[in-house]
């Protein structure tokens, strides 16, 4: 049967054994002839991306026979050359793009719809055939469609392990610097949508909805994310060769994090994620506790300590870093709860309002404690890095605000006090990483001998954020603040501990570990805060190393639990050097040093066996 433009619906009804991939193999070769019929390109490629085109259920459940003939008929490699040739002088602009469109919307239903085994034959053919290479440019095209779909397409595989693997760290970082680029962009869509929607704006706040822009920025940073993943997990080093070949994927992430509210635009998925992305960056590697120091391992510990700080060193290189990663919290904070729901009330198309407003809330949640993150990394750093001490100064005012009482769920008697539950404890953990910032904080002033000084200032240092004053500084740095500080600091860590306790009860060890961690990461912070100030707070700190002890020791067992070895022993290590010349007063019981030597002699066990399997 010949293919024709009038024929296209009966082509591609052809029976799939054998006919149909090769009538397919025709028609695709006519899509990269050098003048092609613009009719025939419409016909097929709206024919067969609408054939193409399931249900979201069917995501990753495996192509139908009409799939799998266009796979084995070159769909991939046709597709990713047709889509980035520039348009033939004799076919109309407009009718060229939409079947572009058309076919790039194909291969986007491929990549989705595929399962595991056809995924591995479809990777195969991106890689093998250039198709990476001719994709990215769309990525920086001017029409929104084919940007939007190329991004689309991108984001699909890099959920695929081995297809970002494989890719070199240049090609990872040009794919996410030009990925940011494709949120960034969108903002000029979002703002068209406004002007001609005045009273309503179509998908503001409806996350669950692919193409609305504001949507589509998140799934973009999710797949940056992706792309900027450490392979093999954990490793600093990845993370470390992207950020030297491409540091200004920090500026862009930065940019994304603090995209300005517009009119029924409250902070959304996409500032959180964009936070997400850096913390993630600048994460530690999951076998170290910060501030925890132990004996395992320590060339291990020093090369990743190595890398990290060099990491770091690179963001506080890029400019303005302090004030953008102030800017990220204050947009946050400065909007609240009542501006949301009123610029909703206004503008929103989707979801109930309470849902609406909960859900950014949520959102607000993961900027908080992803801000958190970086400024406690960043403290550990401070010197390597060259952080100053305004620099230390213009987030005091963040990690106090981050200190305050979280309500708990059966606190909440109106619904602001649900709204700030749901924003700063339902989940984030805000309650241990508030308190674990500002005693960061403290520690690096304290080290640099320049928190007694602060009280006796006249004028604001160089450098300070605007977002603060220098009364706000000498406040947190007041002695009796402080005192004050560290009494809360210690319930913290006893009460999150016993959260830990509560959800390894429940044999959630997956849950328990990082409370478990978390708190001995803030018992340690007011450890070195006690050693730094000489005793000056240490009444205040009694029974910070116990606890410090115990949240590894119980880290340790949680590790043990899910078979985590060499995890489980850094941290009955760390128990084990944290108990060393513990003084009296702390009332550690002898038992629970040799739980923790057992603990090390089961990880090493465990660990021999792995290598012997």
């Amino acid at each position: 049967m010949s293919v024709t433009a009038g024929n296209a619906e009966e082509v591609l009804r052809l029976p799939v054994s054998g006919r149909l991939t090769h009538a397919l193999k025709r028609v695709f070769s006519k899509f990269l002839e050098p003048a092609p019929d613009i009719r025939f390109l419409r016909e097929y490629t709206t024919a067969i991306e609408r054939r193409l085109k399931r249900d979201p259920s069917f995501a990753g459940q495996g192509l139908d026979d009409f799939g799998k003939a266009c796979v084995r008929a070159g769909v991939v490699m046709t597709v990713s050359s047709f889509a980035s040739r520039p348009q033939p002088p004799t076919v109309p602009f407009r009718e060229y793009q939409l079947a572009q469109q058309s076919a790039l919307a194909s291969l986007y239903h491929i990549c989705v719809g595929c399962d595991s085994t056809e995924r591995i034959t479809i990777t195969d053919q991106i890689l093998t055939g250039g198709v990476t290479v001719r994709l990215m440019p769309l990525l920086d095209h001017d029409n929104w469609d084919l940007r939007s779909l190329s991004a689309c397409i991108f984001i699909t595989l890099a959920a695929d392990a081995v297809y970002v693997g494989t890719l070199t760290t240049v090609t990872k970082g040009e794919i996410a610097v030009r990925l940011c680029c494709v949120v960034l962009r969108d903002l000029e869509r979002i703002a068209d949508r406004i002007e001609n929607h005045p009273t309503k704006m179509l998908g503001a706040v409806d996350i669950n909805e692919f193409h609305s822009p504001l949507a589509h920025q998140q799934h973009v940073l999710r797949g940056v994310g992706d792309f900027l993943k450490s392979h093999p997990p954990h490793s600093v080093k990845s993370r470390l060769d992207i950020l030297k070949e491409r540091p200004e994927i920090l500026d862009y992430l930065f940019d994304c994090a603090t995209i300005p509210g517009l009119p029924g635009y409250p902070l959304s998925a996409a500032n959180a994620t964009a936070c997400e992305v850096l913390a993630n960056l600048l994460e530690w590697p999951s076998h170290l506790v910060p501030g925890v120091s132990t004996p395992m391992d320590s060339a291990l510990k020093t090369r990743d300590w190595k890398a990290l700080s060099q990491c770091l060193t690179i963001l506080t290189s890029r400019e303005a870093w302090m004030e953008k990663i102030v800017e990220a919290w204050m947009n946050m904070v400065e909007q609240t709860h009542q501006d949301i729901k009123a610029m909703l009330e206004e503008h929103l198309e989707g979801p109930p309002l309470d849902e609406a407003v909960e859900s950014v809330c949520r959102h607000r949640g993961t900027i908080r404690v992803n801000v958190l993150r970086i400024i406690i990394n960043l403290t550990h750093a401070a010197e390597s890095c060259g952080i100053s001490n305004a620099d230390i100064e213009s987030f005091l005012h963040i990690a106090y605000t981050a200190s305050r009482k979280v309500p708990l769920r059966e606190e909440c008697h109106s619904n602001d006090d649900y709204l700030m539950y749901v924003e700063r404890g339902a989940v984030n953990g805000e309650s241990i990483l508030g308190p674990t910032a500002l005693a960061r904080l403290l520690v690096v002033l304290a080290q640099r001998k320049a928190l007694h000084g602060i009280q006796g200032l006249k004028k604001a240092p160089n450098g300070l954020s605007s977002s603060t004053c220098l009364n706000h500084v000498q406040h947190i740095t007041n002695p009796d603040v402080i005192r004050r500080f560290l009494d809360i600091a210690l319930e913290r860590v006893k009460a999150n501990t016993s959260v830990g306790r509560e959800r390894a009860a429940k044999t959630r060890y997956d849950l328990a570990l990082p409370a478990f961690t978390s708190s001995a990461e803030l018992a340690a912070a007011l450890v070195t805060f006690d050693t730094q100030t000489q005793g000056q707070y240490s009444n205040e700190v009694v029974g910070a190393r116990r606890e410090l002890v115990i949240a590894l020791g119980n880290a340790s067992e949680m590790a043990l639990r899910q078979k985590g070895y060499l995890v489980a022993l850094s941290f009955a290590y760390g128990a084990v050097s944290a108990a060393e010349n513990i003084p009296a007063g702390e009332d550690l019981d002898p038992s629970i040093v040799e739980k923790n030597r057992r603990r090390i002699h089961q990880a090493e066990e465990g660990t021999r066996s792995c290598v012997r399997g």
